[in-house]
């Protein structure tokens, strides 16, 4: 068995140079500021902030090989697909959409991981942190009713974009 009890004594350092390089990459990539060293101080400072909360620490260090094996497999797959198409230009836009949806349930997982206000959101804990307007909205948001409005909604949302896309199709 190897011994990781290293990697935790350095865990600060890796996760700061780990969120340094995803927020500087996130900034140069939207063009926030047209400076580069801008751009890296700003997101030294921005990584900086992340390491100062040893709670967001832990949790990092924890999904760190989750996200290790996710960008293995991420990384094999568009090897994959690559080697078979020659058409590389459809691969950006679903790797886009991949590394967006990725994104969100990772910022979600931390919201609900961090502050122990949207913990008690969760549909196993318990109200006693939350006030009466919050309750309501927790016990409306888990009802038949709001999945089933939901689905609907999901539904007309994905009929329509197909019913748009085979238009353009057969328009083009």
């Amino acid at each position: 068995m190897i011994n990781l009890s290293l990697t935790h004594y350095y865990a600060p350092l890796l996760i700061l140079i780990v969120s340094f390089i995803i927020i500087f990459a996130a900034l140069k990539k939207v063009d926030f500021t047209g400076n580069s060293w801008t751009t890296a101080i700003l997101s030294l400072l921005l990584s900086f902030i992340i390491v100062s909360s040893d709670s967001l620490v832990n949790y990092m260090v924890d999904l760190l090989p989750l996200l290790t094996v996710i960008t293995v497999v991420g990384f094999i797959f568009t090897l994959m697909l690559v080697f078979v198409n020659y058409d590389k230009s459809p691969f950006k836009k679903i790797l886009a959409w991949m590394g967006f949806i990725l994104a969100v349930l990772i910022v979600l997982s931390l919201a609900f991981d961090s502050f122990p206000t949207m913990a008690h959101l969760l549909p196993s804990s318990s109200d006693s942190g939350l006030n009466y307007g919050l309750r309501t909205i927790k016990h409306e948001f888990y009802t038949q009713d709001f999945r089933d409005f939901l689905v609907f909604v999901v539904s007309i949302a994905v009929v329509s974009v197909l019913m748009v896309g085979t238009f353009k199709a057969k328009k083009g």
